[in-house]
């Protein structure tokens, strides 16, 4: 029996975050706050309602930093990237007077745009992903500064302002946000292209062992850079999110999320090192980041402190991890 629960542990790696995220769940609900009325403040439907809203912009971003983490990449400019989209969703908007469809493909390019510069510099360079995307971090913070003369912009509707249609990213259905929605379905897609796909394979076969799948015929610079430029494209989706969330751009909004979808990202079981992990898994990091942050907000904890704990769990992940390589190696 303990041999075949290992055996399935190893098989489906996800279920280790998802069970985490329950036992999470569970702690919220005996630690929540508790209203007025004697009801528990974490189990309200408007709280769980936040939280699922809240966390879909960097359950968007943290999907493409999975394909990048998987190659043995990491994508520092993704929060950079948010505020540049969102910056140029408003402008489109109110400004350039592109339309609904014209904005968000204006966003949606530059993120895409940020995203191909990343992965090419990065393959055709050979340049250390970390290096690539730090630089990449400022210099698309910068453009947005440049774009919106540093200058927030409001979203505002009716005659010469956005289209009515935009309002549907502030949008329910059946009590749920819209945005959330929109990450399941770039989960489920990307889940789907992982494990049924040959860019999927690829995906693996480059982060687990870059010269090994050289050898077998991987093209390893045209996979990582389809990587990154699918996470650049993802960051900017997240950015018209984000921006109709606010009703406005902001060149200085997405500070930190990077952070996020990291911590999201090696929570859910992936290796820094590349190769191992998996969508189902960075849902589940994705929820327990988002949990994690609603219920320390109910107790009043500071923003500083929430950060230094997310960068705290991203090494508790990791050594984790690099724990239990070391056991398995020493098991072989």
């Amino acid at each position: 029996m303990n041999k075949q629960l290992s055996v399935f542990f190893a098989e489906n790696e996800w279920v280790k975050p998802a069970l985490g995220f329950l036992g999470l769940f569970v702690l919220c609900i005996v630690f929540s706050p508790v209203s007025s009325k004697g009801t528990l403040i974490f189990l309200k439907f408007d709280n769980l309602s936040n939280v699922l809203r809240q966390v879909s912009e960097i359950g968007i971003i943290s999907v493409g930093m999975t394909l990048v983490i998987l190659t043995g990449g990491i994508d520092l400019s993704v929060g950079s990237v948010l505020g540049l989209s969102a910056t140029a969703t408003a402008f489109g908007l109110m400004d350039w007077r592109l339309g609904f469809f014209g904005a968000i493909g204006v966003a949606l390019a530059l993120g895409a745009g940020a995203g191909f510069v990343n992965g090419a510099i990065t393959s055709a360079g050979k340049i250390q992903s970390f290096i690539v995307t730090l630089a990449m971090m400022t210099g698309a913070r910068g453009f947005a500064l440049f774009l919106s003369d540093a200058n927030s912009r409001n979203i505002g509707f009716g005659e010469n302002a956005a289209p009515e249609s935009f309002k549907i990213f502030t949008e329910s259905f059946f009590g749920v946000p819209f945005p959330v929605y929109i990450f399941l379905a770039v989960a489920v897609v990307a889940a789907i292209v992982l494990r049924k796909t040959r860019f999927g394979r690829h995906i693996f076969a480059v982060g687990g062992n870059q010269t090994a799948a050289r050898l077998s015929g991987v093209n390893v610079a045209l996979t990582r850079t389809v990587a990154f430029t699918v996470a650049g494209f993802l960051s900017g989706l997240a950015g018209v999110v984000h921006a109709a969330q606010l009703y406005q751009g902001n060149p200085n909004d997405g500070v930190g999320f990077e952070l996020d979808a990291i911590a999201a990202v090696v929570v859910g079981g992936a290796s820094l090192m590349g190769g191992k992990g998996s969508m189902e898994g960075t849902i589940a990091g994705v929820l327990i980041i988002g949990v994690l942050s609603n219920i320390l907000g109910l107790h009043g904890v500071e923003k500083d402190f929430q950060l230094m704990l997310k960068g705290a769990i991203i090494v508790a992940a990791v050594l984790m991890q690099e724990r239990r390589w070391s056991f398995r190696n020493k098991g072989a």
